[in-house]
């Protein structure tokens, strides 16, 4: 399972403290840093590039435009805020939300949740880069049902390169069976449940 990388962006030193030591019983995560100042929390962000920003609202108040862009919605980070009251999730577009009178149990469902998106999400895009270009078009035709002659004939080469990169695909996946590889092909958009037969 890939490591999540994490920062905590809070001015008060109990509210990190605490919180670092309820993200340590997740396992699986890393706190990169955590940051008291807002001014240097842009810096920060960008320089570390954490998988997840886990920051009191009023952190996000300086001039953190590129923060936003950049990595927030761009979806390269997820957006978890600490707040005293629930109408901040109004002004807010967060990935989830910590209040302040949450137990510890509360906190840590909330952050696995975040994480385990997270975890999935860099597992599927590492699956995705494993495979190449060429590999990933015949593992479609191969989601498609078309059998290694219909493949070879349709990308003109020979069945023996089909039956080749099958073989590469299988190993690099992990996934032997047809209906496997096409569950595979679906999850990651490399075709739509409309296509298959």
């Amino acid at each position: 399972m890939p490591r999540i990388s994490i920062i905590i962006a809070e001015s008060t030193c109990l509210i990190r403290k605490g919180l670092s030591a309820v993200i340590q019983k997740l396992g699986n995560v890393e706190i990169l840093q955590s940051v008291s100042n807002k001014v240097e929390l842009c810096d920060i962000v960008n320089r570390l590039k954490p998988d997840i920003l886990i920051a009191n609202s009023n952190m996000l108040d300086s001039d953190c435009e590129d923060l936003k862009k950049h990595f927030i919605t761009a979806n390269k980070m997820s957006l978890v805020l600490i707040s005293e009251d629930k109408s901040i999730e109004d002004k807010y577009n967060a990935d989830a939300f910590i209040h302040y009178k949450d137990n510890q149990s509360k906190i840590l469902d909330v952050l696995e949740e975040i994480v385990n998106r997270k975890a999935e999400k860099k597992r599927t895009n590492k699956s995705n880069e494993t495979l190449s270009s060429r590999e990933q078009n015949i593992l479609k035709h191969i989601a498609l049902g078309l059998t290694n002659k219909e493949i070879a004939d349709q990308l003109f080469i020979s069945i023996h390169t089909v039956v080749t990169h099958r073989k590469n695909i299988t190993q690099k996946l992990g996934i032997k069976s047809v209906s496997g590889l096409t569950v595979y092909a679906i999850l990651n958009n490399l075709i739509t449940m409309d296509e298959v037969k």
